[in-house]
């Protein structure tokens, strides 16, 4: 009975703990001659901007998977724990 349970367990959190986020990196700006800086600074500083908030984002999507993975690996810990008990009686 104990293996049956083991198992409904494992089917009820596996997929919680499978829910990894993809966190996509910025892309920096191309350089530029300082030409192409004057004609289209606006246009410029509007990338340097989406740079900016598209970096901020994927230090926060890191900073939550960081936290996921840590769970997880308490969560793991735990059921190899008791495997580890089980599996000896």
């Amino acid at each position: 009975m104990k293996p049956l349970l083991i198992l409904a367990t494992l089917a009820v959190v596996s997929p919680a703990l499978a829910s990894a986020e993809w966190c996509d990196p910025p892309i920096a700006p191309t350089p530029t001659t300082p030409e192409l800086a004057h004609d289209f600074r606006e246009e410029f500083k509007d990338e340097f901007n989406q740079y900016f908030r598209d970096a901020s984002l994927y230090t926060a999507c890191l900073d939550a998977e960081r936290v996921r993975v840590f769970q997880e690996m308490q969560i793991t810990t735990q059921r190899y724990e008791r495997f580890l008990n089980d599996s000896a009686k």
